[in-house]
Order: structure tokens, then C-alpha cells, then sequence
């Protein structure tokens, strides 16, 4: 529904003959919104972006749509507080060494097959998990981290 109206405010600029501001025409007058010194580069403007907005015609129906969704913010953490320890551990007995040691572990509660105590049959299993699920929670902590400092940036965002 949104290209059809931004189709048909483009054709009424074309029809008015003011096709110089569009969305796709040069931006004539302003500064470029990217960085002279390319994308590797560290600089002090490397870390910064400017956006250009030149929607004037959608900026209500924009405003009254955006209501309802959330912020444009970037999230890729896999887990939340509550979530960890339940989506670990599936995650983790999706693998099969796992899942082999979990077995040997229950099966030497069988009185007949028991070949160790059954504590110490528990004990390399649970050593996998833990060094597993402390490993996942730095990955995701680390995670975490980088969102916070993207969706930290500062934008300048210019409406015309």
C-alpha cells in the first residue's frame, strides 16, 4: 500500500513538473551522507551515520503506522534471564555426544549393568554441560555488548 502511494505522489510531481524531489534525484545542496575516507577506516565520522529523510508526504501516515511497532533497535542475543537455562540445555542435548553420555549415566542406575557408582558416571556429563553453558553465556553476554554499542550510535536524521 505504501508504493502505490508513493507511485502516485511521484507521478503527480512528474505531472506538476517538479521531478527534482523525488526519493531516487540527487541531492543537490547537501552533503553527502557517507564518510570521504571508506568503510574500514576508523575515523571520527566512521562511527556515526546521517540519514536523510525525503518522505514528506508519508511523514503522517508514517507516524500513525509506526505506532504500533517497536523501536528499530538490533537484538541478537539468543537468550534472555529466564530463558537460558531451559534453551541451553535443549540446545545442548541436540548433540549426540551428549545424549550418548546422558544414556551411559542412566544406565548405570540399572542394578544389573551398573559398572561404576552411579555418581561418577554423572560426573563427565555434567562437566560438558556447565563448560558448555558457561561458554554460551560469554558468547551471549559479548552479544549483548555489541548491540548495546550499535544501538548506542548517534544518528543525525534530517527531514525536509
Amino acid at each position: 500500500m505504501e508504493r502505490f502511494h508513493w507511485v502516485q505522489y511521484r507521478c503527480r510531481q512528474l505531472l506538476q513538473g517538479d521531478s527534482r524531489r523525488g526519493w531516487y534525484s540527487a541531492a543537490e545542496r547537501l552533503p553527502s551522507p557517507w564518510p570521504s575516507h571508506g568503510r574500514g577506516s576508523r575515523g571520527s565520522n566512521a562511527e556515526r551515520r546521517t540519514v536523510y529523510g525525503r518522505n514528506r508526504p508519508q511523514l503522517l501516515e508514517y507516524s500513525n503506522s509506526s505506532k504500533n511497532y517497536k523501536g528499530n533497535g538490533i537484538r541478537t542475543t539468543k537468550y534472555s534471564l529466564l530463558t537460558f537455562i531451559p534453551m541451553n540445555l535443549f540446545q545442548q542435548f541436540h548433540r549426540a555426544a551428549n545424549l550418548y553420555f546422558v544414556f551411559l549415566a542412566l544406565l548405570n542406575w540399572v542394578p544389573a549393568v551398573e559398572a561404576f557408582q552411579k555418581e561418577i558416571t554423572m560426573i563427565p556429563i555434567l562437566v560438558v554441560l556447565v563448560v558448555i553453558a558457561i561458554k554460551d553465556a560469554l558468547e551471549d553476554y559479548r552479544r549483548y555488548l555489541s548491540d548495546k554499542k550499535v544501538n548506542n550510535n548517534k544518528v543525525k536524521v534530517f527531514c525536509m
